[in-house]
């Protein structure tokens, strides 16, 4: 019997961290269901990352490329929610939002930088066959 050692490549792995990290943000809205997503997101970006070892070496260096992207989109989001957070302050209506955002703040990160890092690393990847 042939065994074949099977590699998941780093494509199937960006595909796989933008439907977790959608799916992240949408369990974020339902009570109960916010540990569930945290726990989610974490291990496909841990996988994300950590893979690199099993990748070709083009997948490395396009994993390496795509932190720089996926953090100055996270940096975007964090400062676009912070002056949320300071608009807020003086509006009376946006208060539940303030308090969603207050107590989600940590899996949110984690389901978006997840989804940032996958569509950062499929971005590359299009980059890489149209070029």
């Amino acid at each position: 019997m042939n065994k074949k050692n099977k590699q998941v490549s780093y494509r199937s792995i960006s595909i796989l961290a933008i439907i977790v990290g959608g799916c992240g943000i949408i369990l974020q809205l339902m009570p109960g269901w916010e540990f569930f997503s945290f726990f989610l997101s974490v291990p496909v970006l841990g996988g994300l990352i950590s893979g690199s070892s099993g990748y070709e070496e083009q997948d490395r260096q396009q994993l390496r490329r795509s932190y720089k992207t996926a953090y100055e989109g996270l940096l975007l989001v964090i400062m676009f929610a912070y002056g949320f957070i300071e608009f807020s302050k003086w509006l009376a209506p946006t208060n539940g939002a303030l308090k969603f955002l207050n107590g989600h703040w940590c899996g949110l990160m984690f389901a978006v930088m997840c989804a940032l890092m996958g569509i950062a690393g499929l971005q590359g990847k299009s980059r890489e066959t149209s070029a």
